[in-house]
């Protein structure tokens, strides 16, 4: 039995961050609604009952509260608001607060960050991307200047599980070097910590 997709509907300016595609809707498991502005974005929510939805400040006019009038609507009140904002923008970043969001993503963010925050929030099972199992040596850290040795036993295009001792937090931002034979030097990258399992031994990373 195919699992019913889940809707997400973004306002233009988010759209403009990420990297949304024609097998977006296939290979992610979403269908993804665009509003060009707050009227849009409530009309939309109204119309097609998405189940979360992920909007900017910078659409909005000062006397215009969307999270309240979503709020005020009895038939979309329940949907759950992520904010994305720009840090740097200190009122931006009051009024979103103020609103009391289900999460803030702070720019920049890219599509894997995304899709983690709407997985997170609707209790979703991190999808999983073409995988290879192995068993690598692979160094990880919070600062790219200390970083610890670990088992990385699981791959993809997407992210890597780690197995170790030394559990990051959910959401952290971790520096990874990997060495392998085949590359005539070390690749780094980072990544976003998205979950732990049961045991607490073990984690996974966006990159």
């Amino acid at each position: 039995m195919t699992m019913k997709q889940k809707k997400i509907l973004i306002s233009e300016e988010v759209k403009d961050l990420l990297t949304i595609d024609d097998n977006f809707s296939e290979r992610e498991g979403f269908t993804v609604y665009v509003g060009k502005d707050y009227a849009e974005l409530l009309s939309q929510a109204r119309d097609n009952a998405p189940d979360i939805i992920f909007a900017s400040p910078s659409c909005n006019q000062d006397d215009f509260n969307f999270c309240r009038l979503l709020r005020e609507d009895n038939r979309i009140s329940s949907i759950p608001v992520v904010t994305v904002v720009d840090s740097s923008k200190l009122a931006e970043l009051n009024h979103v607060l103020h609103d009391r969001p289900a999460d803030v993503l702070f720019t920049p963010i890219n599509t894997h960050l995304f899709l983690a925050s709407a997985r997170r929030i609707l209790g979703l099972p991190h999808r999983s991307f073409s995988r290879l199992q192995t068993s690598l040596l692979i160094h990880f850290g919070l600062n790219e200047d200390n970083l610890r040795t670990a088992c990385a036993f699981n791959l993809s295009s997407g992210g890597v599980f780690i197995a170790t001792d030394h559990l990051p937090k959910i959401d952290e931002t971790v520096f990874i070097q990997l060495d392998l034979s085949t590359a005539e030097s070390p690749i780094f990258c980072q990544g976003i910590v998205t979950w732990h399992c049961l045991a607490g031994s073990a984690f996974s990373l966006l990159h």
